[in-house]
């Protein structure tokens, strides 16, 4: 007698069917994400080409250029775009098979270092979002998306424009920006190295007089920093 393994045929249907909205990939990414997938990046690559023939598409992982973290220093411009066609009426509960117009958690931060008059703040993990971005005097559509593509899930780019170069010269441009500290100190928090303009600033005003240590190692702790410092020339020779 031969095993019967289940197909799909005899999957549970999914508690909603949701209406296609305005915006075809991400249509394609609900539906790679309501069934088993197997890697996201080469279904939205796929959707997008298809989508933007006459674009070209450059795929980056955000944390080697962080496009939304450039234009929210200044750098660029990042305008949210609705996935979502527009509701008929705005009375009474939305439908249950409508799209919601973008993927996000909203998430606590508290703040770097206890201080009473700080209650820390609030910001949003994009999961799936379209942005009309503007950097110089070029304009690109930006797809930001958390998808699978490895055991883990992978923060990903996908960035479209006339020109394979505006696309280098981008990402160029923000990974530059990206990879330096600007008045931050990187902060090892919540799993993940993240940079921290509040607790750069709040050591702006401290010595060593604010250390609490056992006196003898506070002075060679603060011998060793102050060699380390004194010798940049030495070590920019050494490059």
């Amino acid at each position: 007698m031969r095993t019967q393994f289940p197909t799909v045929d005899d999957a549970p249907p999914l508690p909603f069917h949701p209406a296609k909205s305005a915006d075809p990939i991400y249509d394609t990414f609900f539906h790679n994400s309501t069934a088993p997938r197997l890697n996201t990046n080469t279904v939205l690559t796929s959707a997008l080409r298809k989508h933007y023939p006459d674009l070209h598409l450059t795929i980056t992982a955000t944390y080697s250029s962080n496009l939304l973290g450039f234009a929210a220093a200044g750098h660029a411009s990042a305008i949210p775009c609705s996935t979502a066609e527009e509701p008929q009426s705005h009375h009474g509960p939305p439908s249950p098979t409508a799209l919601p117009s973008d993927l996000k958690w909203r998430r606590y931060i508290p703040p770097a270092r206890k201080d009473a008059l700080s209650s820390g703040y609030l910001v949003d993990n994009v999961k799936f979002g379209r942005f009309a971005y503007t950097w110089t005097s070029h304009t690109y559509i930006l797809y930001n998306v958390v998808g699978a593509h490895s055991v883990y899930d992978d923060e990903v780019s996908y960035l479209l424009s006339s020109s394979a170069q505006a696309n280098d010269d981008l990402l160029l441009a923000a990974g530059a920006f990206w990879n330096q500290l600007h008045d931050e100190i990187l902060v090892f928090d919540d799993g993940y190295w993240q940079k921290s303009h509040e607790l750069w600033q709040s050591v702006q005003n401290s010595t060593w007089d604010d250390v609490i240590l056992d006196p003898q190692m506070k002075v060679s702790i603060a011998g060793e920093v102050n060699k380390f410092f004194g010798s940049q020339e030495r070590y920019k020779k050494l490059k």
